[in-house]
């Protein structure tokens, strides 16, 4: 539902809107933090939304797999200038003051409810999804670049997602490393949690994160730059036009497919709650929907120079 916040709020809209403008305050300053010395130093916080904001140094990485499909071929030097990613994904909370701000309609779209996929789920009246400190979820690829235009940054580019979901490290499959299970709790997937909400699920086997749906974000190990939920708990959207074979022709100095015009599909990167096999959880995996498409695991984070 849209409503201008400058017109009378409806008593039924009022009602769940008071319920988490009284939590907005809770639900920023409640995201855990796991900061040091060092990466103090190269975080900077975002007024707008409070949203701590994490520095991706310029320089090189490879980009893309030769484990993946043809899509993620060849693997290919990358070169990105410097640029700040969102430590979290966008929560609930922080997607509520952008609507209150500025009128833009509430999430809805497509939602799992009793095993079905249904039409016109609203997931801020649903309490497996409308924690504030959950991340927004049915929110379109215009949704996600009105928001970030809103707090003056921009979707990533594919390209300054894979870096920083790799965290710095060279050649691993996942944004820890290699092993799996890892050490500790890393992300949020389909696993013996969503087993026991949904038992004819598959499931990632050997992994409990404690959440059949969307978790809390932060809630999990992050990544060696610092950033929470890289792999799992919602897919997000990329600046990127998707195209199959991109990397053949891409340039090798910050790349971004901006072809919207020709190219009907955008790309989204990151794994969620719903997915239920390693492959997924790979840095190089690319997947991609229609722009206008809504559903209960795609939210997204945003980036700046």
């Amino acid at each position: 539902m849209m409503f201008n916040h400058k017109e009378v709020i409806s008593m039924r809209y009022a009602k769940m809107l008071a319920l988490f403008l009284s939590l907005i305050t809770i639900g920023v300053s409640n995201i855990p933090s796991q900061d040091n010395v060092e990466t103090k130093k190269l975080t900077k916080i975002r007024q707008k939304d409070d949203m701590k904001m994490v520095y991706i140094p310029a320089g090189t990485f490879q980009m893309g797999s030769n484990d993946g499909g043809s899509n993620e071929k060849p693997v290919h030097t990358v070169y990105l200038d410097a640029y700040y990613i969102d430590a979290y994904e966008v929560t609930n909370a922080q997607y509520l003051r952008f609507v209150v701000a500025t009128g833009h309609r509430e999430p809805e779209g497509y939602g799992y409810v009793n095993g079905n996929w249904q039409r016109g789920f609203k997931p801020w009246r649903d309490p497996n999804f409308n924690n504030p400190n959950q991340p927004v979820v049915c929110v379109s690829w215009e949704d996600a670049r009105a928001y970030a235009e809103w707090v003056g940054a921009s979707l990533p580019t594919e390209a300054q997602w894979e870096k920083a979901a790799r965290g710095g490290l060279v050649g691993k499959k996942f944004p820890w490393g290699d092993e799996f299970p890892p050490r500790e709790l890393v992300g949020n997937f389909a696993d013996e949690s969503a087993k026991k909400v949904f038992p004819d699920w598959s499931i990632i086997t050997g992994y409990d994160d404690g959440y059949a749906y969307t978790a809390p974000v932060g809630k999990f190990a992050p990544n060696g730059y610092g950033l929470y939920d890289m792999a799992g708990n919602v897919w997000e959207w990329c600046l990127d036009a998707y195209e199959s074979d991109y990397y053949g022709r891409s340039p090798e100095r910050n790349p971004v497919n901006d072809n919207f015009t020709n190219v009907n599909s955008r790309v989204v990167r990151g794994n969620s709650w719903y997915v239920d096999d390693l492959y997924f959880l790979r840095c190089a995996l690319r997947n991609h929907h229609v722009p206008g498409f809504t559903i209960d695991f795609i939210g997204f984070r945003c980036c700046s120079r």
